[in-house]
């Protein structure tokens, strides 16, 4: 898949976006927690709907557990967003109390807050939401041109787990070699961001084609469940080195 030198990243694995940056996908996973509990049958006078854990910043596509209350007992739930079902109907314990978990979905780049709306099928009057910002695991590498040992801006988010954002450089091919491994800046703020200029490559790096690994470890290791992957190659033209194109790994 190739496209400009050093396009927006993407977090390893199957992203649920699709489209321009700051789309989402539609598709999340809802699916009711085993094991409720049996509560006396009575309704609350106003239904609420909480998340947890709590968090100011949550990363795409991970778990959440949502915790509704004061819903018709025994009775169906709807949860939207944007006005979109999410998810199949989940049904109220004898108490009118819930605890479905929710699979965030992915994003582009950037970060966004959706709202969740918890619509009660009996009594369409009883609603309750949670609103969750919600960030890409993404990095975006500028200048897009230039010799592979120039100076890059990186710009990079969603990156938890950690307090340290590392590249990761590996020859690509059946005998990759030892990984180059660089330290590029401390990772803060709710949604784990780092910025920082550094340079990749060196000046007498070798033609061929290259892996660089984001993620928040100092040792490189391909299978990182928290990542952002580059392919670049590396040419020779007219006696000078130059990056010839970059694409997210797959």
């Amino acid at each position: 898949m190739a496209r400009n030198v050093y396009p927006h990243g993407a977090s390893g694995g199957a992203a649920l976006a699709s489209g321009q940056v700051m789309r989402i996908s539609t598709a999340a996973a809802l699916a009711i927690a085993a094991g409720s509990l049996a509560l006396p049958a009575a309704a609350a006078a106003e239904a609420t709907l909480g998340v947890d854990p709590v968090a100011s910043c949550y990363r795409e596509q991970s778990r959440v557990n949502l915790s509704a209350t004061g819903f018709t007992p025994n009775g169906e739930v709807v949860f939207t967003r944007d006005g979109v079902p999410v998810g199949d109907p989940v049904r109220a314990d004898p108490g009118g109390e819930l605890n479905p978990n929710l699979i965030l979905p992915g994003l582009v780049s950037g970060q966004r807050r959706l709202t969740y709306v918890a619509t009660d099928q009996a009594n369409n009057t009883v609603v309750a939401h949670v609103s969750l910002l919600v960030t890409a695991t993404d990095v975006t590498l500028t200048p897009a041109g230039g010799p592979p040992n120039r100076l890059l801006t990186i710009r990079a988010r969603g990156f938890f787990g950690g307090r340290t954002l590392y590249a990761h450089v590996v020859r690509a091919g059946k005998k990759p070699g030892k990984a180059r491994n660089l330290r590029v800046s401390s990772i803060k703020g709710s949604c784990k961001t780092a910025t920082a200029r550094r340079r990749l490559f060196s000046k007498k790096t070798n033609p061929g084609h290259y892996r660089v690994q984001f993620d928040t470890f100092r040792h490189y290791q391909g299978d990182r469940s928290v990542s952002t992957d580059f392919a670049v190659t590396v040419y020779r033209r007219a006696g000078a080195t130059r990056v010839a194109a970059a694409s997210r790994a797959s």
